[in-house]
């Protein structure tokens, strides 16, 4: 997936040409993007995968809050 439709921020150690997994996509936008990050995520990305990766964030024990919303609010669960 190309992610040069979100902000350079959002993965900085990477080309904004980059070509990555939907997961590792996923993955850096449920952590560090902010709502319209998220919104654009769910746009692109099948939410079976926001799901998993969500799911994978929670169970880690990083930032439960923001999985908790990410699990209601975007995912509708």
């Amino acid at each position: 997936m190309e992610i040069k439709v979100f902000p350079g921020y959002l993965f900085w150690s990477y080309s904004q040409k980059a070509d990555l997994p939907e997961e590792l996509v996923a993955e850096h936008v449920i952590l560090y993007g902010d709502l319209e990050d998220i919104f654009r995520l769910s746009d692109l990305v099948s939410h079976d995968i926001i799901a998993k990766v969500n799911q994978e964030i929670f169970n880690s024990g990083r930032w439960p809050k923001r999985s908790y919303f990410i699990k209601k609010v975007i995912l509708g669960l």
